[in-house]
Order: C-alpha cells, then structure tokens, then sequence
C-alpha cells in the first residue's frame, strides 16, 4: 500500500502520530523484508549445506507464512501496534532459532546463511521495540532471543572464536532494540508534540474567526444605533431626516446582506467584486462622505489624486471615514467639516484629515468608544495605515490617518499617458 502510493508521488508520509506509526511499521517490515531477500540470495547455497532439507524448507516456510501474515495485518492497521502480534513473533522467532541445531552442521552455525535464525529474526528485537508500549515487555522479548540463539548455536567444546562470535552477536539483539526504541520514542513524542500544534493552531483560528464575526456584528450594531437614535429625536431637523433615512436603508440593506451571508456561508457577488477591485483614494473618500449629506461638509482631495489603493485597505478606509463622520453627526454639533487629502512623495506616504470645529473631548480623560478604538483604529492597522486624534474641548477634532504611497503619484494636474 505504502510502496504503491509512494510509486504513484503520493507516498509523503503525514506528519502526525499516523504518520509515525506508519513509518515504524514501514521500518519494521523494511528490515524484515532486507533479511528474506538476503536469504533468497543465498538460498541455494544454504539448501547444500543442511542437514535436514525437509524441516530447512519446514521451518523456512512457516517463517515466510508468519511474516506475510504481520505484514498484512500491519499495512491494513498502517502501524505495529498490536502487542498480540509482537508476542507471536517472538515467539516463532525463539522457535525458529531452538531449531537450528536440527538442519545446520556445528561448523555453520555462524557467518552461514544455513544458519539464517539470527539474521532474520534482529527484525523481531526491532519489532518489539515498535509494538510493545511497555519497557518491561521489550526487556522480555530482548532476552528471549539472544537465550535462544545462545542456547541452540553455542555447541559444548566450541573454538573460542567462534564462542565469542556468538556472545557479539547475541547483544546485537539488545542493540537493535535499543536504538529502535530510542528513534521511534523520540518521533512519537515529536508527532504528539506536532499535533498538539496543529490543536492550539485551529482553537486560536477558530477564535479569531469568532472574535471576528462577533467584531462585524458590533460594526453594524453601532452603525445602526447611531442612526436609530438620531432618527427617534423629537427635535430632529427636517434637514437632517432624509439623509438619515437614507442611510437608514443602506444600514438596513447591510444588515440583510450580512445575514444572507451568514446563512448561506458565501458573499454575494457584489460583495465579492467590491472586495476584489481596486479603488483610489479620491474615490474611496467620495464613496464614504455620500451617505452625510446633512452634514456641513468641505471635501478638498485634489492633491491625493491619483492613488490607487489595494482593495483591503479600501474597503477599510471607506469604513474608517464613514465612522469618523458618524461621530462627527452624533457628538460634534460642527458647523463645518473638512476631509483633506494630500500625498508627500518624500515621505512616501498619502495622509487623509477629517477635521471638524464641535465640542472636541480631552483626549487623556476620555476613553476610545468602538467606533474610534475598533473601526477604525484597529481596522487599520491591520492595512499598515495608522490613526492620530488630536482634540481639544471646545475647540473641535482632528483625525489624521496615514497610509504608504503604492507607487509613483500622479500631481492633479498630470493624467495617465
């Protein structure tokens, strides 16, 4: 499965505790596989020198038949994790090598591929390593294998050479295991550590996103408390009712789409073609002052002509501004407003100023309501476009925003070639 997946450009192993499990079995079975296909090699040289073919071919098929059956089992669970598993092939294991002794002459029990217990059954000690959850049963099985190789391989009256090539061998087992356990602890632990990651990752970004529908729910709340509480005035001036009206609608008209939006889970399309099209600087202000009509406006952008604005920053300043003169209409009591644009190519940057004469407030006192501290401070920092107030009781508010330059400006009096 993993083999195909991996041929066919799709064998990436994930990294999650999935993923590591399944690239301790691929080990697993990888080093099992190496030692078979080492014994095919030599197999025919190992048939020669046996003593006993028919349990030779005995032992080596039951051997053969208990590996594909883990194998198979492994490759559908994707991990070695069964701990019944990895007690069958010790077991087998054990057998195999308390075998030996019955098919292979004393001269072959070492550095012969007649003898071919030991080579294949390091994949065991691997094997338990991976399976076992608890040290005490790794320990077991690692002392299992080495007693056994030792008890079926080391004849009475052995060479010394040969009996200290045996003794090596025998901690090759413990060694195998060892550092098996050590790699696969040490991934395991990094593959819950990633995946606690990827937890926190999506609560944080689940939260924001509520912090942010519940941001866009207060937008429009505040926006329509505004206008709800200007239009339930009994003294409110004939003057000022239509356009209150009107903005009243388009509030409204907000309100519903925002409400498609949430049912159906898309934006309308033109929702999603305003988000995507870029806009100037002149026009971005024009499109916000239209909705104030009552109000005593001056509009002097000439020198901000030409800056095109990306459409996030757009949408976010026409936002912005639509709140300063919302605040403007509910608390200043102005008799003139001015939004001014300029652009200062040395300083790279284009800067707009909404100034009124009203009341003014003590900046120091008098805390940021949602509109100034969210709408628009908030939403635009986040477009790297910052916000200056500078007020003074009685002597009316100045809202300074600022914003880098994309490109080259083009001077009111240039026009495009």
């Amino acid at each position: 499965m993993f083999i195909l997946a991996w041929r066919a450009g799709h064998g990436r192993l994930p990294t999650t505790l999935d993923g590591v499990e399944l690239c301790a079995a691929a080990v697993f079975l990888g080093v099992r596989m190496v030692g078979l296909i080492q014994l095919a090699v030599a197999l025919p040289t190992a048939i020669v020198h046996t003593t006993s073919l028919p349990l030779f071919v005995t032992v080596l098929v039951g051997y053969v038949a208990e590996s594909t059956s883990i194998a198979v089992a492994v490759l559908r669970a994707g991990a070695y994790r069964n701990a019944r598993w990895g007690w069958i092939d010790t077991t087998v294991a054990a057998l195999v090598l308390l075998s030996q002794p019955a098919f292979i002459a004393s001269a072959d029990s070492t550095g012969s591929w007649t003898a071919w217990g030991f080579a294949l059954t390091l994949s065991s000690a691997v094997g338990a390593a991976i399976v076992f959850p608890r040290r005490r049963d790794i320990v077991l099985a690692v002392t299992v294998l080495p007693a056994c190789y030792l008890l079926a391989s080391l004849p009475v009256g052995a060479p010394g050479q040969m009996r200290a090539t045996m003794i090596s061998n025998a901690f090759a087992y413990v060694g195998f295991a060892v550092l098996t356990r050590l790699l696969v602890g040490y991934l395991r632990r990094l593959g819950a550590d990633v995946e606690s990651a990827r937890r926190a990752a999506t609560e944080a970004a689940a939260k924001a996103a509520r912090l942010e529908e519940r941001d866009h729910q207060r937008v429009l709340l505040h926006d329509n408390i505004g206008v709800l509480h200007l239009l339930a005035d009994p003294d409110l001036p004939p003057t000022l009712a239509e356009p209150l009206r009107t903005q009243a609608i388009s509030l409204a008209n907000r309100v519903r789409a925002f409400l498609n939006e949430a049912i159906s889970g898309t934006q309308s399309a033109a929702s999603a073609a305003g988000l995507s099209e870029g806009r100037t600087l002149t026009d971005v202000v024009h499109a916000a002052a239209v909705e104030f009509g009552d109000l005593p406006l001056e509009i002097s952008v000439d020198l901000a002509t030409g800056i095109a604005l990306p459409p996030a920053a757009a949408n976010a300043l026409q936002k912005a501004l639509a709140t300063l003169l919302a605040n403007v209409r509910m608390h200043a009591g102005a008799d003139n407003v001015v939004v001014h644009g300029d652009a200062d190519q040395a300083q790279g940057e284009w800067e707009i100023t909404v100034r009124d004469n009203g009341c003014g407030f003590d900046t120091a006192t008098t805390p940021r309501g949602f509109g100034l501290r969210v709408q628009v401070e908030q939403t635009l920092e986040t477009q790297h476009i910052s916000a200056h107030v500078h007020s003074v009781p009685g002597d009316g508010t100045a809202v300074t925003l600022r914003g880098p330059l994309p490109g080259p400006v083009r001077g009111p009096m240039e026009t495009a070639p």
